[in-house]
């Protein structure tokens, strides 16, 4: 018998007993919905974390602090030019971000207030590599000497010298909605900052007149995003050569010690994810400790995998009761099909095809409730993300934020509706087996 006769008499034969079939099909369908919907919100919470490390530079880059042994000891290894030239040459690197602070050097004022917080000494070239991003203003162009770029919140740490702050206000959002200084129209001056020691160590910040404040301007507004800089938000940034200039002279004019020049952070871009593993290795071979993102991506990918196998299996029990009544039904029909089983013995029927026939019964139960239970958790997954995307839109977590409650990918949908027809086949096999054991002559003697 071929297999399209097989399936037709297989729909057939349910389309015969259709409230049983429809009730049974309403099993799988469930069983169906609750595996797929259960892996789908694993995959979604994944995707939604996954997509927060991508939306940022932070992925491929490599963090390099200092150099220690084994036993925690810094070997004298510095973060100088020398290393930042050798990290060029890795393969495989785009960018190396060298970073400094140089607070206790410079010296940034606004009339009678003084800025007190984080100066970072950086290359304005590389800010774009970085992942740095303003809320106005731009990185190209920028004058190396006579412009810097503010934190969006950089406002917080300018003082008087009474120890006032500079007024400003925030908004329902924690964001500064008005403040006494204007980063874009104000006039800021830089110089290099100038300490002395009292006779009781204390330090204390001296004028003079050797070296006079210079005019500076902002060039740009930075949006504030701990994932790229913690101190994104609040600190000022000005050009590392620059920088260079002014701590030279703030050590001689202060008097201070020579000592060998070190970057506080190296941060190493590398050109695609692949290849961080590789590039980190490259770097930690020649003693320095470092670290990435793609660590963390990996524990967290690592956890939502266990994640994903619990609420399938969860899911899966349903899936074992739509099994049981698919198996109650095939036996069912064994049992009030005896007569027509016994006839197709007698007329010769190939004992094989009377077994596939109730297999493909089975399966086409376990096709239909697959199918039609992918269909609702695909309205399911979509109308679930469109609520709380809404909700998160209301809530105004953020533009950058992707909200993806359950994702169904086409491997999962292709999977659960093989899964369900398989269970569909596997319920069927003890009454297909069943019915090939019933006799023909007492069969048609029972009837």
């Amino acid at each position: 018998m071929k297999r399209s006769d097989l399936f037709f008499m297989a729909i057939q034969n349910l389309k015969n007993r259709k409230t049983r079939t429809i009730l049974t099909i309403i099993g799988v369908i469930i069983g169906t919905c609750s595996i797929v919907i259960m892996v789908s919100i694993g995959v979604g919470i994944d995707k939604t974390i996954t997509s927060q490390y991508d939306s940022s530079a932070t992925l491929s880059k490599i963090a390099v602090y200092g150099a220690f042994d084994e036993d925690g000891n810094d070997t004298g290894m510095q973060l100088d030019d020398s290393a930042v030239e050798h990290f060029r040459t890795i393969k495989n690197v785009k960018a190396v971000f060298p970073c400094f602070d140089a607070s206790s050097y410079v010296e940034i004022k606004r009339g009678k207030y003084t800025y007190n917080y984080s100066i970072k000494a950086v290359d304005f070239d590389l800010m774009k590599v970085a992942g740095y991003t303003l809320n106005s203003g731009a990185f190209e162009n920028a004058d190396k000497r006579n412009n810097v770029f503010f934190g969006e919140n950089a406002v917080t740490g300018f003082y008087d010298s009474q120890g006032n702050s500079a007024k400003y206000k925030y908004d329902e959002n924690y964001k500064i909605s008005e403040s006494e200084i204007d980063y874009e129209k104000d006039s800021f001056t830089i110089s290099p900052k100038i300490e002395s020691y009292d006779d009781t160590g204390a330090v204390y910040t001296v004028q003079s007149t050797q070296f006079s404040p210079k005019k500076i301007k902002c060039a740009g507004v930075i949006k504030n995003d701990n994932s790229i800089d913690y101190d994104s938000g609040s600190a000022i940034y000005i050009d590392k050569s620059y920088a260079l200039e002014l701590m030279k002279q703030s050590k001689l004019a202060s008097g201070g010690k020579k000592e060998k020049f070190a970057y506080s952070e190296i941060n190493v871009y590398v050109d695609g994810l692949k290849n961080v593993p590789e590039v980190k290795k490259s770097i930690q071979d020649l003693g320095f400790s470092c670290n990435s993102d793609d660590e963390s991506l990996e524990r967290t990918k690592k956890v939502m995998k266990v994640v994903q196998l619990i609420l399938g299996a969860i899911g899966a029990v349903s899936m074992f009761v739509a099994a049981f009544g698919i198996s109650n039904t095939m036996v069912m029909s064994v049992y009030e099909r005896t007569k027509e089983i016994g006839i197709m013995k007698v007329l010769g029927c190939n004992i094989k095809d009377i077994k596939a026939l109730f297999l493909y019964e089975a399966g086409t139960i376990g096709l239909i409730g697959g199918s039609i239970g992918m269909i609702i958790s695909y309205i399911l997954s979509i109308t679930a993300n469109i609520v709380a995307r809404a909700v998160a839109k209301r809530m105004e977590l953020g533009d950058d934020i992707t909200v993806c409650v359950s994702s169904i990918p086409i491997w999962l949908a292709a999977l659960g509706i093989l899964f369900s027809l398989s269970v569909g086949v596997i319920a069927g096999l003890a009454p297909a087996r069943r019915s090939v054991k019933v006799s023909a002559l007492t069969a048609i003697h029972n009837e």
